[in-house]
């Protein structure tokens, strides 16, 4: 079977160090950039634990600039990551996309 190109987008798992996220809480959609029909993306640097906790969260980058920034932060705040595999600096993409 052929996998379309660009069909695993957003669905690349980088092995190795990086502890895995094991619970993703979703971001809350603006609701002022819902009403605007805005669309985005934050890049974020997060530091987790030895028992998985997020201790830390920072914007990298994010695209409109300050649109979804802490609707991110608050969603990974309360993400649980692998335990065992304490990391700074894991660096996760959250997209804000609206549902057509």
């Amino acid at each position: 079977a052929t996998m379309a190109a660009g069909s695993a987008q957003g669905a690349t798992i980088i092995m190795g160090d990086e502890p895995a996220v094991v619970k993703a809480v979703p971001p809350v959609y603006p609701r002022a950039a819902e009403r605007r029909s805005m669309e985005g993306s934050v890049t974020v640097s997060v530091d987790v634990d030895d028992s998985g906790e997020v201790t830390a969260v920072s914007v990298v980058t994010s695209e409109p600039a300050g649109v979804f920034d802490s609707a991110a932060m608050k969603a990974v705040e309360r993400w649980k990551f692998e335990q065992g595999k304490a990391k700074a600096g894991v660096v996760k993409v959250i997209r804000f996309q609206l549902q057509s």
